[in-house]
């Protein structure tokens, strides 16, 4: 298996505010295989899922790839919480979701299992939508406008400088349209389909960001992993 610090590469110091996303694909660049992503991807993928949630301050997620996937909260060792403690940030990052219709089910693992708080950032103020979620253990983080930098100006503003992005892709699209992305982490499995089911990134401006490539690996199992950065 690579070493994951490796993939993750140099770190800036833990407030420095930065961007990260993270994606697996096939060779045609479809994020499922079959209807479901289990297929893609191996252990050193999920080790560097793992290690970007542990690099974390906020893990910001779409509300489709939430429900779909049935997120629970981020899991860490009490030792891995400690080492975050001593250097200033907080023990768990919370899972953060966008969202204007504030459709949840609270009796997923969404709500049931964090060890803290998800955060629902929304620009719907209607109080019967908000209080459910509330009770439920939800942090509501209220915008004027639900866009990609409103809420990531957000979450800065509440001293989450680090932020992994999970997806999907209308989140990615969002997020390139608003020029957000840092460092674009992606994993190529060396499985093809005959048709893309689910694209990487979908809707944004249709504006293309170009990125540079700063790391490359492979696993024995000819799974690919890829590190670009932002062109500045």
């Amino acid at each position: 298996m690579i070493d994951v610090t490796e993939l993750i590469g140099p770190l800036s110091p833990v407030s420095t505010p930065e961007f990260r996303t993270i994606v697996v694909t096939a060779l045609n660049g479809s994020t499922t295989i079959n209807g479901t992503s289990g297929q893609l991807g191996n252990a050193t993928d999920t080790e560097l899922l793992l290690a970007l949630r542990r690099w974390s301050d906020v893990v910001l997620v779409g509300s489709g790839t939430i429900k779909a996937e049935n997120y629970g909260g981020v899991q860490l060792s009490p030792e891995i919480q400690r080492e975050r403690i001593a250097q200033g940030q907080e023990a768990v990052p919370p899972i953060a979701v966008m969202s204007g219709s504030l459709n949840f089910d609270v009796n997923t693992r969404f709500f049931q299992e964090p060890d803290v708080k998800p955060i629902i950032i929304t620009d719907n103020t209607d109080a019967d939508k908000q209080q459910p979620l509330v009770e439920a253990g939800a942090r509501i983080v209220v915008v004027e406008e639900l866009t990609a930098e409103g809420s990531v100006d957000k979450l800065r503003s509440l001293g989450f400088a680090r932020i992994d992005c999970e997806g999907g892709a209308n989140m990615y699209g969002q997020m390139l349209a608003a020029d957000l992305i840092d460092v674009w982490h992606h994993t190529i499995d060396p499985m093809l389909s005959g048709s893309v089911e689910r694209p990487t990134v979908k809707g944004g401006d249709g504006t293309p960001r170009r990125f540079v490539l700063e790391h490359v690996a492979a696993d024995e199992d000819s799974t690919l992993f890829l590190r670009y950065k932002r062109d500045n």
